[in-house]
């Protein structure tokens, strides 16, 4: 009975990944040639003046997903991570689960209050120029069962570089 309601949930959390993406759409930075996924329904917000990437907000304001792009100020991806790491925690943020090879990592924490979850990639622009996709979603904590079983899937829609 143990396997079959193990087996039930993960077909069950399987589905509500598919529907993620399902009601999903791509946003793409043309500066940075970075490419994100994000629910259908958030909506976005005034672009910046320098062209780094896009902020959007849930219906209800609940959440917020920024796709942005910028350029790698430190000698690696794991120094950024380390650098990234380090700000979110002098933020009062506990870092919760944390992956990544040599081009690409997640952070995910909270602060008590707010769940963040950052995918940052490298990639090449089209102008053959280094640089870092990211993907961040924050959302309150009272608001974990809405999010929390789509932001893998919606996180993994993130590109750097098609040219």
């Amino acid at each position: 009975m143990n396997r079959r309601a193990t087996g039930l949930t993960l077909a069950g959390a399987l589905l509500w990944g598919a529907a993620a993406l399902a009601d999903s759409l791509t946003y793409h930075n043309d500066r940075f040639d970075v490419h994100g996924t994000l629910p259908v329904d958030f909506v976005a917000g005034p672009a910046p003046q320098n062209g780094d990437g896009r902020s959007f907000s849930s219906p209800e304001d609940s959440g917020e997903i920024s796709i942005y792009g910028s350029y790698n100020t430190t000698d690696s991806v794991a120094a950024y991570r380390e650098q990234t790491r380090a700000f979110h925690v002098n933020e009062g943020a506990e870092i919760t689960y944390e992956d990544g090879q040599d081009d690409w990592f997640v952070l995910s924490g909270s602060d008590g209050e707010t769940v963040f979850y950052l995918r940052v990639e490298q990639g090449k622009s089209c102008d053959g120029d280094v640089v870092l996709g990211h993907w961040l979603i924050e959302y309150a904590e009272s608001d974990r069962a809405v999010y929390d079983p789509r932001v893998g899937a919606l996180a993994e829609g993130l590109r750097v570089g098609s040219c």
